[in-house]
C-alpha cells in the first residue's frame, strides 16, 4: 500500500506538469477542458492521499472538503472536451450549468458533515463511512455512467462526420473513462473503507495520462501502429489519384450542392471503393468528409449572396440551393468557414 502512495503521490506532480503545459500549449475551450480534468484529477489523488491517510488524522480541518465536488467534474468536463473535438464547441453555454447539478444535490445532502467542527466531522466519517459516506460514492458511480452513455451517445452519433485523428482520440477518451467507471463501480459496492480506492487512482491516472495525453499530443500514434501492424490496401499513389478524382469532380461536377451525397455516393460516382475515399479524406487530404463538403458549399453560397440574380432570395433558400438540408446546419458551416454570419455577409459588398 505504501509503495501505491507513493506512486500516486509522484503522479500528482504529472499531473500538474501536464495540465500546465497543455493549458498554456494553446488557449482554448478543448485545451482548457483537457488541462482542468487532468489538473484536477491530480488534485482528487491529492485530496484521496490526504483524506485516507495519517495527515488526515493529524489535520482534519479540510477532511470531506472538496472530495466529491472534484469528482463530480470530470463528467462534465470530459463531455463538453469531446464537444469542442467533435463538434468544434468553442465556448460554454448557459445549459452547461446544469453540469453542477450533482455538486448542489451533494451539498444539500452532505452540508451537515461538512460544517461540522472538524474533529467531529473526522469521526463522523470514519464512524458512519458505510452508511453515510458511501452513498455519495453511489452518486459519483451512478452519475459517470449516465456521463458514460451520454460521451459514447456523442461519439456515436458523429461517428461519420469525424477524421480518424479526432475519432481515435475521442474513442480512447471515453475507453478511458468508461474504464474508470466501472472500476469505481465495483469498488463502491465492495469497498470497505478509504484505503481500498487506491487502485482505482493508480489504473485511473495511468490510463488517462498514457492514452489521454498521448493521443492529445500526438494524435497519429494509433494510425501509425495500425498500418505498421495491420498494413492498408491503400498506396501512397492510389491515395493521390483518388484525391486527384476527388477534386477534379469537386470543381468540374458540383457533386457537393446534392444535400444527399454521402462517400459511398461519392465513391461511386468515381469508381472507388468507400473506404478508400474515406481513408483519402483522413490521410490524404487531412480533413472530415464533411468539413470538405462543406467548405465547397459555403463557398458557393457566398458567391450568391453577394450575386445581384439572388439579392431577392432568403437565406435559406440559398442554403437549400447551395446543398444544405436547413438554415441551421447551414448557419453553422458558414461562421465556421467565413467567421462571419450569412447574414453578415451578404451586407458586405
Amino acid at each position: 500500500m505504501d509503495i501505491i502512495r507513493y506512486i500516486l503521490f509522484a503522479q500528482v506532480f504529472i499531473a500538474f506538469f501536464v495540465a500546465g503545459g497543455v493549458f498554456f500549449k494553446e488557449r482554448n475551450l478543448r485545451n482548457t477542458t483537457l488541462s482542468l480534468l487532468i489538473a484536477l484529477v491530480g488534485f482528487h489523488i491529492l485530496l484521496f492521499l490526504y483524506g485516507s491517510g495519517d495527515l488526515g488524522l493529524l489535520y482534519p480541518k479540510f477532511r470531506g472538503w472538496f472530495y466529491y465536488e472534484v469528482a463530480f467534474l470530470f463528467g462534465p468536463l470530459l463531455i463538453i472536451h469531446l464537444q469542442s473535438v467533435i463538434r468544434d464547441k468553442n465556448r460554454l453555454h448557459l445549459m452547461d450549468v446544469l453540469h453542477l447539478l450533482p455538486i448542489v444535490v451533494y451539498w444539500i445532502g452532505y452540508g451537515d458533515v461538512l460544517l461540522m467542527d472538524s474533529n467531529i466531522r473526522n469521526q463522523y466519517i470514519n464512524d458512519n463511512f458505510l452508511n453515510r459516506t458511501m452513498t455519495w460514492n453511489y452518486l459519483l458511480a451512478f452519475q459517470m455512467v449516465i456521463y458514460t452513455l451520454g460521451c459514447v451517445i456523442l461519439l456515436y452519433i458523429n461517428r461519420n462526420a469525424l477524421s480518424v485523428k479526432r475519432k481515435q482520440y475521442a474513442l480512447f477518451l471515453v475507453l478511458a473513462y468508461t474504464c474508470s467507471t466501472i472500476l469505481i463501480s465495483y469498488l463502491t459496492h465492495y469497498a470497505d473503507g478509504w484505503r481500498d480506492f487506491a487502485s482505482y487512482y493508480a489504473i485511473l491516472t495511468m490510463i488517462i495520462f498514457g492514452i489521454g495525453y498521448l493521443l492529445f499530443k500526438n494524435p497519429d500514434f494509433l494510425k501509425l501502429i495500425r498500418k505498421k501492424y495491420f498494413g492498408s490496401t491503400l498506396t501512397e499513389k492510389d491515395m493521390l489519384r483518388i484525391k486527384k478524382k476527388i477534386e477534379h469532380t469537386f470543381k468540374t461536377e458540383q457533386l457537393f450542392l446534392d444535400s444527399n451525397l454521402s462517400i459511398s455516393a461519392l465513391g461511386k460516382y468515381i469508381n472507388e471503393k468507400p473506404h478508400h475515399v474515406s481513408q483519402t479524406f483522413s490521410i490524404g487530404i487531412s480533413e472530415s468528409f464533411n468539413d470538405y463538403v462543406n467548405k465547397h458549399r459555403i463557398e458557393i453560397a457566398k458567391e450568391r449572396l453577394h450575386d445581384s440574380k439572388y439579392k431577392n432570395y432568403k437565406i435559406e433558400a440559398i442554403a437549400l440551393d447551395s446543398g444544405f438540408n436547413n438554415k441551421v446546419t447551414f448557419y453553422k458551416a458558414f461562421t465556421k468557414f467565413a467567421n462571419l454570419t450569412p447574414s453578415a455577409y451578404r451586407k458586405l459588398k
